[in-house]
């Protein structure tokens, strides 16, 4: 074991005593490594240079006093030797600031009980050390620390429990610790204990408090038993955090496990009704007659060919493996060109197709070949649910940062909150429950919304102010304006339709 030795200051102006000190130290083979001022105004030089331990000072030195020690040194534990019969000065150095008291005798002999003395001196002094440097963790740690008596009440709050619980320490000091607690009937937002997922992925023990304004917010807690030198409990230390980001993670992180589970078992489901009504579709190529063959078979297929190339779409965009080929290009165009493809298609319905469009190039970032297809898909949907003779107009405009395409048609009019599913595979599902090959059954306006999506656009349906008919709508960002888009286009795109049909 290493010796830990002491660093002692002697303040004595009497020769004799210095002598009987140098003895004792070498007889007793003290472990002192000690230094000898015989006046005030050599200590005051000696201090200037060194620290020690503690200082040893005779009360009378020449014309000064310990007094003048004493108020040199503030966090150095200073023992007074007083002559006999001077107890009275003792005790006002004692009040000074000294540490302790010695009564010089004659024979000397408060030297035996010298080194018990600056024993206890030193060791007081590391006690007073590691109290500070402990009063001075508890003060500035952001843990809400707080102790309480054996009977509970508040004794000691630091710095972060104020301000986390709201209250000032002399407002909470003396009360009960259960004010920190909830009372009355618990929810499952204010249950009185949780769990939650601490560090290393270990499962700990939360629980709900509250502040003097009366809300609550979850708290990682763990106490302390403080006892004394015979055992006896005597106090508890409690220290809270604030845990609230925390279980808003957990939370959060909870939700997106539980959507990705629910989109996981809604891509089997998915995946097992397009099998099924595939199945169905190329079965009933094999139940016609010769006759009628050829005009029934090919559409079917083209069911199955169609609905199949959707789902792997939509496979493929939820994986986020369907890759972009971004380039800048004319929308006016595209939208041109898709009009004059299913052109034919409205012809054989003779539903009039028309395409109003400025004639600004209207310039987009984006695939050129996927943004075709959603707009073919919105608008084939509207021809195949327009009514013979019936009408479509689409419409294009460039505002603030973006384009909009707006596909009017004069169908039936339906709630737009119903309407607004056919673009939601999981409502495709719910909506579909049974099936017969003779109906039309697609999935291409889902995929349409999802490629829209990520070309940072949205879609969306109205209802046309003459109450028949729905305004299919998309929005999409200019170069450049893409992080500024936002997802709120629904609601501009209301007054965007309104000027546009005017």
């Amino acid at each position: 074991m290493e010796n830990i030795r002491y660093k002692i200051l002697l303040v004595e102006d009497d020769q004799l005593d210095q002598q009987a000190f140098e003895r004792l130290v070498e007889n007793e083979a003290l472990p002192y490594d000690y230094t000898i001022a015989g006046s005030v105004s050599q200590a005051k030089s000696i201090l200037d240079r060194e620290q020690f331990d503690t200082i040893i000072c005779d009360y009378l030195i020449g014309q000064d006093t310990a007094f003048d020690i004493l108020e040199l040194v503030k966090n150095t534990p200073v023992i007074v030797v007083t002559g006999t019969g001077n107890e009275e000065i003792a005790v006002n150095a004692w009040r000074a600031g000294a540490y302790d008291y010695l009564t010089k005798d004659i024979e000397r002999s408060y030297l035996k009980a010298l080194p018990i003395t600056v024993a206890n001196a030193i060791r007081h002094k590391k006690a007073e050390e590691n109290l500070r440097l402990l009063s001075g963790a508890i003060m500035s740690t952001v843990d809400s620390v707080y102790i309480t008596d054996i009977d509970n009440k508040i004794t000691f709050v630091n710095k972060a429990f104020c301000d986390t619980y709201g209250y000032k320490k002399e407002e909470v000091l003396g009360k009960d610790s259960n004010i920190l607690w909830l009372v009355g009937p618990k929810t499952a937002d204010t249950r009185a204990v949780f769990r939650t997922q601490g560090v290393g992925g270990t499962w700990e023990v939360g629980f709900y408090h509250r502040r003097k304004d009366g809300s609550i917010f979850p708290a990682s807690l763990s106490r302390s038993i403080i006892k004394d030198a015979n055992g006896k409990k005597i106090a508890v230390v409690g220290t809270a955090r604030d845990i609230t980001e925390h279980v808003l993670a957990e939370d959060e992180l909870r939700k997106t496990n539980s959507k990705l589970k629910e989109q996981d078992k809604l891509k089997s489901e998915l995946a097992i009704r397009i099998c099924e009504v595939v199945k169905e579709l190329l079965a009933e190529t094999n139940i016609v007659d010769k006759q009628s063959q050829k005009k029934r078979i090919c559409p079917y297929l083209e069911k199955a060919k169609k609905m199949t190339s959707d789902f792997l779409d939509i496979l493929q965009i939820d994986a986020g493996k369907l890759k972009l080929e971004l380039a800048e290009f004319s929308l006016r165009s595209v939208v041109s060109e898709v009009v004059e493809a299913l052109s034919p298609l409205a012809d054989k319905k003779e539903i009039e197709l028309q395409c109003c469009m400025p004639f600004s190039q209207l310039l987009i970032q984006a695939d050129r070949e996927r943004i075709a297809q959603a707009l073919t898909e919105l608008i084939s949907n509207s021809i195949d649910s327009t009514s013979v003779k019936g009408h479509i107009k689409v419409r294009l405009q460039d505002t603030n940062g973006q384009i909009t395409v707006e596909v009017q048609d004069d169908r039936p009019s339906t709630q737009s909150s119903k309407m607004d599913k056919i673009f939601d595979d999981s409502e495709w599902i719910k909506e579909q429950p049974y099936w017969h090959p003779q109906e039309d059954l697609s999935l291409g306006l889902v995929v349409a919304k999802k490629i829209i999506e990520m070309h940072g656009g949205c879609v969306w349906i109205e209802n046309t102010e003459a109450s028949r008919g729905h305004n299919f709508c998309l929005s999409l960002p200019k170069p450049g304006a893409r992080e500024q888009f936002s997802m709120t286009a629904k609601a501009v795109g209301l007054s965007q339709a309104n000027q546009l049909s005017k």
